[in-house]
């Protein structure tokens, strides 16, 4: 039997849906099961908007390789919505990358800038999809590990291994690639974890991860090291099943040791060929234009700040801080991310309201900031119910998803939005 997540623990790591779908003794928890029917509606929105998508591409010839977490809940846990995921993220081949993005188009779907700081851009992305008003984002990426815009020699090779070894199956009236269990465990969950946040440690959902992958495609530890030998990375395979290993059970990680940690990321940074500037050199160069943005911010932050203390009703406070969003000579994609930014960094280091309440002072100085900007945001606020009660929060939204400089920020996208302003039309 597979060891179950502790009640205090399920919460905060997001393994609701897991624990209700796998514990038949705790369905009897209302909160359990209200994070499962969220899950799970979740789960069916974003389908019913991807399937016709990926049917159209495969109409025209481009086949779509299905990765991570869309994956795991769809094609490897035991039901849709158990397994917890935020973006939808694919493959297709390069030179498809036009006409994908031009029939994406045609079905309504938008194009979303990502900015990143210089040094940063992931060369392994192709664009980021999403539907106005719709609950699916698509990560369309041409290499399925993290890569450096000058050097994706030993990416290219990693990832057309795992074109060659994936399967296609029929799926809701078209087809579509996902990849080898084995590939699955060695390249999405060793390695790209390692290039990408191993310095978090596990997720919670890691160790369930590898365990539902090798019983789904019987898979032993002795045909995992051959894989992970034939790609090259086998040292950050046996890293990332040590830290599984380390865990009190497969579903409530304990959180590595920095020199574990240390160990995994040099090991998937070496043998996945990621060449990147070091972290501190990126701060330091960025330090005095963000210094700068803050300052920048710090006015309207402390009007924020005044409206909520003298207001108790947040749409007094809304009003007097929105304009009309009107097209301006300095509404550019880089603008808008550097004011994100520098709203995110100041409300971390000044104290602009209660530690577990600074989502809405941060959420309206954004809305505020873009609205004069030229950008039609908007401000949302909604509630979730969990094991430990119910939760509020403040995010905001354009044309009716996230904004995109915020994700990450997000760790749950399940809650209930009951306000929001400007009303959509």
């Amino acid at each position: 039997m597979r060891a179950l997540p502790e009640a205090g623990v399920r919460s905060t790591a997001g393994l609701g849906p897991y624990l209700y779908a796998c514990a038949p003794s705790e369905r009897w928890n209302a909160a359990v099961r209200r994070e499962y029917l969220a899950a799970l509606a979740r789960h069916h929105e974003i389908k019913r908007e991807l399937v016709p998508l990926i049917a159209a591409w495969r109409a025209a010839g481009i086949e779509a390789l299905l990765t991570k977490g869309f994956y795991l809940a769809e094609f490897v846990y035991p039901a849709p919505g158990v397994r917890f995921h935020g973006d939808v993220d694919l493959l297709i081949r390069q030179e498809h990358g036009t006409e994908a993005l031009r029939l994406a188009q045609r079905l309504g779907w938008k194009q979303r800038p990502v900015l990143r700081p210089v040094g940063a851009t992931d060369g392994a992305e192709l664009f980021t999809l999403y539907r106005p008003g719709g609950a699916a984002q698509l990560d369309v990426q041409r290499l399925v590990v993290k890569a450096a815009p000058w050097w994706q020699h030993r990416q290219r090779q990693i990832t057309e291994a795992v074109w060659a070894r994936s399967q296609l199956l029929e799926w809701e009236g078209t087809s579509v690639r996902v990849p080898e269990p084995m590939d699955a465990i060695v390249v999405n969950l060793a390695l790209e974890r390692a290039v990408a946040d191993a310095a978090r440690g596990l997720k919670p959902q890691d160790a369930i991860d590898l365990a539902l992958l090798m019983e789904r495609g019987v898979v032993t530890r002795g045909e995992l090291a051959r894989r992970a030998h034939e790609l090259g990375c086998s040292r950050t395979l046996s890293c990332f099943l040590r830290l599984c290993e380390s865990t009190r059970t497969p579903a409530v990680p304990r959180r590595p040791s920095r020199l574990a940690s240390l160990r995994w990321k040099v090991a998937g940074t070496w043998e996945g060929g990621f060449v990147h500037i070091p972290g501190p050199l990126l701060r330091m160069a960025r330090g005095p234009g963000l210094a700068r943005d803050i300052a920048r911010t710090l006015p309207l932050l402390a009007r924020v700040r005044r409206a909520l203390r003298r207001h108790r009703d947040v749409r007094t406070v809304i009003a007097g801080l929105t304009r009309d969003a009107k097209p301006s000579l300095r509404s550019t994609a880089r603008a808008r991310w550097r004011t994100v930014r520098a709203i995110r960094w100041a409300c971390k280091l000044l104290p602009v309201g209660p530690a577990e309440g600074s989502c809405l002072p941060q959420a309206l100085a954004i809305y505020a900031a873009l609205r004069r900007l030229g950008w039609p945001v908007q401000f949302v606020s909604g509630v979730r119910r969990d094991t430990t009660g119910l939760h509020g929060h403040a995010w905001v939204e354009e044309d009716g998803a996230l904004l995109p400089e915020l994700s990450g920020w997000e760790r749950f996208p399940d809650y209930r939005a009951n306000f929001r302003y400007p009303p959509r039309a």
